[in-house]
């Protein structure tokens, strides 16, 4: 696939897995989006996203405006998940974990409802720009990676439904049911790959024969930099302890976009631009929580890191 920008350069964005921590993302890439004027995906070789970030990554292939998708953070977070706050308390804590013990928290019956409404019937070959989506073969303990029709590598996967996709790369364990295509069943790409940076990087160079040194590449995180427990963990801690308040799950999110971050720099260097707000230690925030207030932090962060880029540096992903 020829590369879409003049200089020769093969741009990838990849975007992070975190659950309604997406919505720091997403409230970042409609401010892209609108600074530049038209559908963001336009400006990339290769999209990459895990969970919520392939989310959004299907989205931007689709050209679907980011703009609408925030709005669907906004006012469907609630529907999806649920209007609960973070448990504070022993008991509450203790009843949160209880939900998920039986069956998953959420039957993912809303997500899909708003994705089928955002994206339709199309499947990856409709798409208008090319896409890798991670996700696990739970039958097998298998990684899979779906992808657009953008190299002989991804034939097989382009008449899969786009929306079937999205759900299965984000169904978190335990927070929403596993996805079944065709034959096989598919859980969260974040069991492996929250960060997929890597994922892109491996893509480009081996099935689309992009050497890295002609890659830039823009990664965008889910305001996870940083990010601590708010109370301190016990070293003989079990699975109350781990599970409380999401430390399990917010911990390897955090360690491994940490881990790639660090590995990606290493590769690319300057020409690698990582976008994250650090973690809000008090704000009550988690992956599952979509309340008012969760929605206005997430996107009270993601204005700030736009208000804080060099307009210069970012052209040069754009």
């Amino acid at each position: 696939m020829p590369s879409k920008n003049p200089s020769s350069e093969f741009r990838i964005l990849s975007l992070s897995g975190g659950g309604y921590l997406g919505l720091y993302a997403a409230v970042v890439l409609a401010h892209l989006e609108e600074r530049i004027g038209e559908p963001l995906g336009r400006r990339f070789d290769l999209i990459a996203g895990t969970s919520v970030g392939g989310l959004l990554a299907l989205a931007l292939a689709y050209e679907v405006p980011m703009a609408q998708i925030v709005k669907l953070f906004v006012e469907k977070g609630e529907d999806i998940f649920s209007a609960r706050r973070l448990p504070g308390g022993t008991v509450t804590r203790l009843i949160d974990l209880t939900r998920s013990v039986l069956g998953p928290k959420y039957t993912g019956e809303t997500l899909r409802g708003e994705l089928t409404r955002h994206l339709g019937a199309r499947t990856l070959g409709d798409a208008l720009h090319a896409v890798v989506i991670p996700a696990v073969d739970v039958s097998r303990s298998a990684t899979k990676v779906f992808k657009t029709p953008h190299a002989d590598a991804s034939l097989g996967d382009e008449d899969i439904s786009a929306v079937d996709v999205a759900m299965a790369t984000s169904a978190a364990p335990a927070f929403f049911p596993s996805v079944q295509i065709g034959k096989t069943l598919y859980a969260d790409g974040g069991l492996f790959a929250v960060a997929p940076d890597q994922v892109a990087l491996h893509e480009a160079e081996l099935f689309m024969g992009t050497k890295p040194s002609r890659v830039r590449m823009l990664s965008i995180g889910t305001a996870t930099m940083g990010y601590r427990p708010a109370e301190h963990l016990e070293a003989d801690a079990g699975a109350v302890g781990w599970l409380t308040d999401g430390r399990l799950i917010l911990t390897m999110i955090a360690v491994q976009q940490q881990h790639v971050v660090a590995t990606m720099e290493d590769r690319l260097q300057d020409r690698y631009l990582r976008l994250d707000a650090r973690w809000p230690a008090q704000a009550g925030l988690g992956i599952d929580i979509a309340t008012r207030a969760a929605a206005l932090t997430l996107t009270a962060l993601g204005r700030e890191t736009i208000a804080q880029l060099d307009p210069q540096r970012l052209k040069q992903f754009l």
